[in-house]
């Protein structure tokens, strides 16, 4: 059953496909009739010229009509002018067409991505997205600028030359048709074949994408491990596959081209035979003869350019498909439509029976945790690896939502509150900084970025920043390379503390930002922390036991529960969880 509706669910979805990518081309409509009109003239053009071809070679080479010889010298070159004006018009509006439509989608695919939830990320390698967004968009992209170019103008010349075919002679016309059912059936066995092969190989390009990407940021593990040859193994598995769906697409490809040949030798063969017949028979003129089989070789080339234009959108339909997966996916967090706005933030935070289970996993991760964190308070969470810890501060920022219970703030479940204003008063510093290839003064007031130099150097200050900030060549203009490469790891977790501060948020959220650093930066690093905890909600998430110290209580985790409380001295005199993981670090 399932295989007798293949076909029309595969139908419906180009429709839905054909249909989103319409609604981008609809704003340029105006251009588009003006290509189509230049299209029309073009091939109306063309029509002209190969009937008047008979004519012209009956009336110069065996009539031997001067008169005719001297109108050729005038009519034909302004012919082909009006033709040349013809091709660059509508080749040229359809690139416009075709570079404004790209244009808008890798705008939408873009600001679509921002627009999703983290969890869209978890499922999604960067470098399949990535894919997507240059192989996939090219291909998008050349369906729209030539299939309309060249199997719109094709499509109008082959018309126009029908139309001299019957003229001339309708019988001969009609034999002529045939080759167009015998064309409609090579297209659509092919066209299926193309499209399933195009859509495998996209996918396929988007690993090794993953591939190349994985084993270059890895390099140096790679090398350390003697790796190098299980990489290489990997990648050329890959590889061949990709060749193998490759060679599937390229075989239906290069099987239309030599069957519509074929197609037409046979018919031309008959129509040759068959006007040797009439001419002879006195029923066709010579004249009549050449314009026929002239128009018939005019058209038969533009009618093999759309059977080799079908490969051509079926790639591009395939890879439109992916493309319009990524923009056809929803975000899991939603905001409210009458989202609540917090002018003034106290920073108290509530956790009320929360439940948590990340999408791609099926246990749960918090289970029916409850705690309040007053204002002002520097509160730390730790546990062993998987006891949750991190997930209070993705839920705190709303990078998803509980599946069970609920987080309030000042009293306001997170449900309720607009996720941009929400994150307005929250500033986050993790374990692994992400610096962008900018300058130092951009990189920290990404949160903040009409902040005045005064603040933002009051802020370097206060996160130990601003000595070797202006130790460097330009100062707070100097560019700081791919993911801040120039600088150390106690710098750039020194400037992810400074872009904190730039915010001056109400929650501060320390997602164990001090675990990858040398015990010398560390120290830097948590100096620098402890001077600005002062009037903050702070939530500090916490592997080594020594940073928490200080906290006004820790919350002990296990298992995505709660399962101690206290300073860290009462901890410690409860000679539990907390008292065996502070000895085992010590």
């Amino acid at each position: 059953m399932s295989d007798i509706k293949h076909p029309r669910v595969e139908k419906d979805r180009f429709k839905i496909l054909a249909r989103a990518l319409f609604a981008y081309v609809k704003p340029y409509k105006l251009r588009f009739i003006q290509a189509a009109v230049s299209m029309l003239c073009l091939a109306a053009i063309r029509g002209g010229v190969v009937y008047v071809l008979g004519p012209v070679i009956q009336g110069i080479f065996i009539d031997k009509n001067l008169a005719i010889l001297k109108l050729v010298l005038i009519g034909l070159p302004v012919m082909f002018i009006f033709r040349m004006a013809a091709e660059y018009t509508n080749a040229y509006l359809m690139s416009w067409i075709g570079q404004k439509v790209i244009q808008q989608i890798r705008d939408d695919l873009f600001t679509h991505i921002h627009r999703l939830s983290i969890e869209f990320y978890w499922r999604k390698r960067s470098s399949d997205v990535m894919s997507r967004v240059i192989n996939d968009l090219n291909n998008v992209q050349s369906t729209i600028q030539f299939i309309p170019l060249y199997g719109i103008r094709d499509v109008l010349t082959v018309t126009s030359l029908l139309g001299v075919l019957f003229f001339i002679n309708w019988r001969f016309a009609l034999m002529s048709l045939l080759v167009l059912p015998a064309t409609g059936v090579i297209l659509g066995i092919l066209g299926k074949k193309m499209r399933k092969a195009s859509s495998e190989s996209n996918v396929i390009v988007g690993e090794i994408s993953h591939k190349f990407q994985e084993s270059l940021q890895g390099i140096t593990v790679v090398k350390a491990f003697n790796y190098e040859d299980e990489a290489i193994r990997k990648f050329r598995v890959t590889n061949d596959s990709y060749f193998s769906k490759m060679m599937r697409y390229l075989r239906a490809t290069a099987l239309a081209g030599p069957l519509m040949e074929f197609l037409g030798s046979m018919i031309l063969i008959a129509i040759i035979y068959l006007g040797g017949k009439a001419i002879f028979a006195g029923t066709m003129t010579t004249a009549h003869f050449f314009s026929f089989v002239a128009s018939f070789f005019t058209a038969y080339m533009p009618l093999k350019n759309i059977a080799n234009l079908n490969s051509k959108l079926q790639m591009g339909m395939a890879s439109w498909e992916r493309i319009h997966q990524i923009l056809d996916e929803k975000p899991t967090v939603v905001v409210t439509s009458r989202p609540k706005n917090i002018d003034i933030l106290e920073g108290k935070l509530e956790f009320r029976n929360v439940n948590y289970k990340y999408p791609s996993r099926d246990t749960q991760v918090l289970k029916n945790l409850s705690l309040v964190i007053n204002p002002g308070e520097v509160a730390a969470f730790v546990g062993p690896s998987g006891s949750g810890k991190t997930t209070i501060i993705h839920l705190l920022l709303r990078f998803f939502d509980p599946v069970g219970g609920r987080i309030d703030v000042d009293g306001h479940d997170l449900l309720d509150l607009d996720t941009t204003d929400l994150r307005a008063h929250i500033g986050l510093v993790t374990q692994d900084t992400i610096l962008f290839d900018d300058t130092v003064y951009r990189n920290i007031t990404i949160g903040r970025k009409d902040a005045p130099m005064e603040e933002v150097i009051a802020a370097a200050k206060a996160a130990d920043a601003h000595d070797f900030i202006t130790a460097m060549p330009l100062g707070y203009e100097t560019i700081l390379g791919e993911r801040g490469i120039k600088l150390s790891g106690g710098q750039r977790q020194r400037l992810a503390i400074a872009r904190a501060i730039i915010k001056k948020p109400k929650i501060l959220l320390l997602d164990e930002a001090t675990s990858n650093l040398d015990t010398a930066s560390e120290q830097a690093v948590q100096a620098a922390i402890e001077k600005i905890l002062g009037g903050r909600t702070v939530v500090m998430v916490a592997h080594r036991l020594s940073t928490v110290k200080n906290a006004d209580r820790i919350f002990v985790l296990k298992k995505g529960e709660l399962a101690e409380t206290g300073t860290h001295d009462q901890l410690l005199a409860k000679g539990g969880l907390y008292k065996g993981l502070y000895e085992a670090q010590s």
